[in-house]
């Protein structure tokens, strides 16, 4: 069983808040303060006293800078924690619901354990509901009700994260809270492949999988969300998640995030189009299986099989009707996977910064022509950052709106955000009203304060 040592005085005492802040988190003064003014905004939304058990858990968002679509076809991604995130206080109820509150909005919804269903009129609910649905099929029914009350600063539908940060809020706070049965004591990264598995809908080792909330991704966010470490870029492999290796960010570089306004929207149309990108990745694989008979899961299996051959599979490729987009599928995930991420990764290495910039270019380029996944906002930002004087810009997350990152010297971040603005209100002021523009900086991952976990 877990030991819990949070309360809720502990987190309301304020020399304990700072305690708790610089341990957790470090960073930068201005994260700081902004936690420990998310923090006092969640317990004026909270009664109770001060003996009662209470865990604070900080789940941030991430930024992809390389990896497009890769995870979940078995390649590898570069990417970070955001400095944006969910702070969430958890604590134990008596009715057997999970009840989610947002401090920021003043809304909540409940989730009930004997009808796990999504609430009407809160459609993040179905990411919550989801989540309980499944712990409750997998997992003994836990005896008490849970309460996560969440203040968020993370842009959501941005590309940075914002619904895998909440399937983890609700899992974590949710089994850390009422007791982690005995095989899920595991390793961040092997939560970070159940986490993705919650989303997807797959199934999870011996833990058969649902429909999920109906996007077929991978665990790339939930792999940076919980296993990132501050100011560094992390490398990770996927199924099962393995964390590679990691190099610290330069201490006088910055991410600038452009959020274009355009909604990376996980629904409807948009779901189809991001579902298609891993579609094609699996009927490239099933395509090669049916003709080799081999039993690969995805294109980074095949390629790493000892009967591989790239022009043995533009062969069977091309008898399919649409042939050329399947093989550009392939090329994005293979030049992606296999030159671009290890290149970029090096020239990281060796302060190379014009040769990292010139593979950023490649892999948004190829987002663009050959994966598909772009808008016209997202093509201009990269395109206008790097114009700007950014040292690389790339799109990230789903595609099909979202944001953009650049990175640059923290000297300049002013000016260039400034710049950068001016460019993209003048090309689309209809934008401007939603579109956000801040500093981000690689941040730890998922931090809990008063539980233990086995493992972590």
């Amino acid at each position: 069983m877990n030991s819990h040592t949070g309360t809720l005085g502990a987190l309301r005492d304020t020399s304990r808040q700072d305690w708790i802040l610089a341990s957790g988190f470090g960073g930068e003064p201005e994260l700081k303060r902004d936690l420990k003014n998310r923090l006092n905004q969640l317990l004026l939304n909270i009664d109770g006293a001060d003996e009662e058990k209470a865990l604070l858990i900080n789940v941030p968002g991430r930024i992809e800078v390389l990896g497009k679509h890769t995870d979940y076809a078995g390649g590898v991604s570069l990417t970070c924690a955001s400095s944006k995130s969910f702070l969430c206080i958890v604590r134990a109820h008596d009715q057997p619901s999970l009840v989610v509150r947002d401090a920021i909005r003043g809304t909540a919804i409940a989730i009930l354990y004997d009808n796990p269903n999504p609430v009407a009129g809160h459609s993040w609910s179905r990411y919550v509901a989801t989540v309980v649905s499944r712990l409750l099929r997998h997992f003994p029914r836990p005896e008490r009700g849970v309460e996560i009350v969440m203040a968020s600063n993370l842009p959501g539908a941005s590309g940075m994260s914002s619904s895998s940060a909440l399937v983890i809020s609700t899992a974590l706070g949710v089994l850390a809270m009422t007791g982690f049965p005995p095989e899920l004591s595991f390793t961040r990264e092997r939560f970070a492949g159940f986490a993705g598995a919650l989303e997807s809908g797959a199934d999870f080792e011996h833990l058969k999988g649902d429909s999920g909330v109906g996007t077929k991704g991978g665990s790339q966010d939930h792999t940076a969300i919980l296993c990132a470490k501050q100011n560094d870029l992390g490398l990770y492999s996927y199924f099962p998640v393995i964390s590679e290796s990691s190099i610290a960010l330069p201490k006088d570089l910055a991410f600038v995030v452009a959020s274009s306004g355009v909604k990376a929207s996980k629904t409807g149309n948009a779901k189809k189009k991001y579902n298609l990108a891993s579609e094609r990745a699996t009927h490239i694989v099933q395509l090669w299986n049916s003709v080799n008979e081999s039993s690969h899961r995805t294109m980074g299996e095949m390629i790493g099989g000892s009967d591989f051959s790239r022009d043995r599979l533009r062969e069977i490729l091309s008898f399919q009707p649409d042939s050329m987009i399947l093989w550009n599928r392939f090329l994005q995930f293979d030049r992606e996977t296999n030159i671009i991420i290890p290149s970029a990764m090096e020239a990281v290495r060796s302060s190379n910064w014009a040769s990292f910039g010139q593979f950023v270019d490649e892999s948004q380029r190829m987002a663009g022509e050959w994966l598909g996944n772009q808008v016209e906002e997202t093509q201009f930002l990269a395109r206008s950052a790097r114009e700007s004087g950014a040292i690389g810009a790339s799109s990230f997350g789903a595609g099909f709106g979202g944001a953009v990152w650049a990175l640059i010297p923290q000297s300049d971040v002013k000016t260039f955000t400034t710049t950068w603005k001016k460019a993209f209100a003048k090309k689309f002021p209809r934008r401007m009203s939603t579109a956000k523009f801040f500093t981000d900086y690689p941040s730890r991952g998922v931090f809990i304060y008063g539980t233990v976990l086995p493992g972590w």
